[in-house]
């Protein structure tokens, strides 16, 4: 398990840093590669957290960590419009500060580094899927968090310094959730629960609206062969 968390945590890592830094270097993956990345990832989070991490979660008793996992992303969310960008002009418009964003944006990568731990608590395959959404997640919001520091005026060498502390958050959460679970083991139920909340609210708050923004129907193609992608282990019978 830990050889696999330390592979995934170290991915994720490089995923956040090259969307954040292909946007500094004055590159772009376009519109359409963030719609896709963005589309994709709401429709794979939406099957994690439904059909694998809520299931395993003993929901019936835990529900309360899966409201209060939901409730606090809404309310960063909502204080900090720290949410990926699916456009990519809208980092210019972004309304929040600079600092303010990078909290939020910092926040939501560690929550998600902890839902990688807290999968690969449960299993290795539950890990592998959880780290498989994550790391197409993550380039979008790199990149978004450049793109807002950018155009608040920050200096590059800053960029690039938050951009670090940024990617390295999500490693950090898997590496110690992971080591947490592995010692407090009768916790994970209520992990996957609230892991679970938030996988829900990112994907059906956040991702979700803002792909559906200028309402190109392609964009069903992209959360479709998320959610097919996530019930692909159920299909082979892997949980």
């Amino acid at each position: 398990m830990i050889q696999g968390l330390i592979l995934a945590a170290l991915l994720a890592f490089f995923s956040a840093f090259f969307g954040g830094y292909i946007n500094l270097r004055g590159q772009s993956i376009g519109r359409e590669g963030l719609r896709l990345t963005n589309g994709f990832s709401a429709g794979l989070l939406i099957t994690i957290a439904l059909a694998h991490m809520l299931p395993e979660a003993n929901l019936e008793k835990n529900y309360l960590y899966a409201v209060t996992g939901f409730g606090i992303f809404y309310l960063i969310e909502g204080l900090t419009r720290s949410g990926s960008c699916a456009n990519t002009e809208c980092e210019k418009e972004h309304k929040s500060g600079g600092v303010i964003a990078f909290v939020g944006l910092s926040f939501h990568a560690l929550v998600d580094g902890v839902a990688m731990g807290v999968g690969f608590g449960a299993s290795t395959a539950l890990g592998v899927l959880i780290a498989i959404a994550i790391m197409v997640h993550k380039a979008p919001m790199g990149f978004t968090l450049t793109g807002i520091l950018n155009s608040k005026g920050l200096a590059r060498v800053q960029i690039l310094l938050l951009l670090i502390i940024f990617a390295f958050l999500t490693p950090l959460g898997a590496l110690l959730s992971g080591l947490f679970i592995t010692i407090k083991f009768s916790i994970i139920q209520s992990a996957l629960a609230f892991s679970g909340g938030t996988f829900l609210h990112i994907s059906v708050s956040e991702l979700l609206p803002d792909v559906h923004r200028d309402g190109d129907k392609r964009i069903l193609l992209y959360v479709v062969a998320g959610i097919l992608v996530g019930l692909l282990p159920k299909a082979i019978h892997l949980f």
